[in-house]
Formats: structure tokens, C-alpha cells, sequence
């Protein structure tokens, strides 16, 4: 589960990354926001795919959180950062909006798998044989010669061969 998370969130990171990288080829301020929802779109995805469990917001925050870092520190120390970071799309959808779309993605992942066990369980409950089946139904009854349990419909005890009814 580890190896998940790790995988997840390091996606998730290089997905936030794209605007600061792309935001030196395109000066355009809505090729970049849809950058953002692109990047925001497949790390929750990929999360909620990965993790399927509600823990599968953690990696696109850490990624959105660690991309915004990247790109504040770069812009302390390089004097090369992207604005884009720092407007209301990269925090609404780095910080809302892909989390709840990996957990919305996690939740339909996990009732497709309980669906498909059902199926399962319906597919083998058919497959089963009829003998078998008819075992479940049998009652029984106690032979009055041995005293182990026999079916009920017997006339004789199939364990130790003594008449247990007349001949229907």
C-alpha cells in the first residue's frame, strides 16, 4: 500500500508540474488552466484507481502541495516561477476538487467490485450441481437401529443396512 501512495503521489506531482514547465512555452492563461484541470482530472483518477479507499485524496493534495512548493521555492531562489500557481484554478483544483474526484473515483471503483462479486457469487450458485444442492434440502431422520442420521426418505439406513420403513 505504500508502494501505491508513493507511486501516486509522485504522478501526481509530475501532472502539477505540467503549467510550471508548459508555462514557459505558452504565455495563453487559458491553455494553462486547462493544463491544471487536465492535471487535476488524471491524478485523481489514477489515485482513486490505485488506492481504492478513501485515502486516495492524499496524493493528489501532496502532489498539488508539493508542485505549488516547488514552483513558490523556484521563484525565491531562480527568479523563474509561473503564475499560474498562485491563481484561483490551480488552488480550487489542486486542492478541492481532485481530492473528491479520486474519492468519487475510489467509491465507483469499490461498487463495481462489490457488483462483481455479487455477479460472481450468482454465476457459481448456478454453476453448483443439482446433487449438491439437493443435499442442502434433505431432511434427516435418526435410524432406529444405529442411531446415526440418515435422509428421511430412505427404507432402508444406508450405514447399517436395517429396514427403516415400509416400501412407498
Amino acid at each position: 500500500m505504500i508502494g501505491r501512495f508513493a507511486a501516486t503521489s509522485i504522478i501526481s506531482y509530475l501532472l502539477f508540474l505540467l503549467p510550471y514547465i508548459l508555462s514557459a512555452l505558452t504565455s495563453s492563461y487559458m491553455v494553462l488552466v486547462i493544463i491544471i484541470m487536465s492535471a487535476a482530472i488524471a491524478s485523481a483518477i489514477i489515485s482513486g484507481l490505485l488506492i481504492r479507499s478513501h485515502y486516495s485524496i492524499i496524493p493528489p493534495l501532496s502532489g498539488s502541495a508539493a508542485s505549488f512548493l516547488t514552483n513558490y521555492l523556484s521563484g525565491l531562489f531562480l527568479a523563474a516561477s509561473s503564475r499560474v500557481y498562485f491563481d484561483w484554478p490551480y488552488l480550487a483544483l489542486g486542492l478541492i476538487a481532485s481530492p473528491a474526484l479520486a474519492l468519487l473515483v475510489a467509491e465507483l471503483r469499490a461498487e463495481r467490485g462489490i457488483e462483481r462479486e455479487v455477479e460472481v457469487a450468482a454465476v457459481e450458485e448456478a454453476a453448483r450441481p443439482e446433487a449438491e444442492m439437493a443435499e442442502e434440502e434433505v431432511e434427516l431422520i435418526e435410524c432406529p437401529s444405529c442411531g446415526r442420521q440418515i435422509p428421511s426418505d430412505s427404507i432402508y439406513c444406508p450405514l447399517c443396512g436395517s429396514r427403516v420403513a415400509e416400501e412407498r
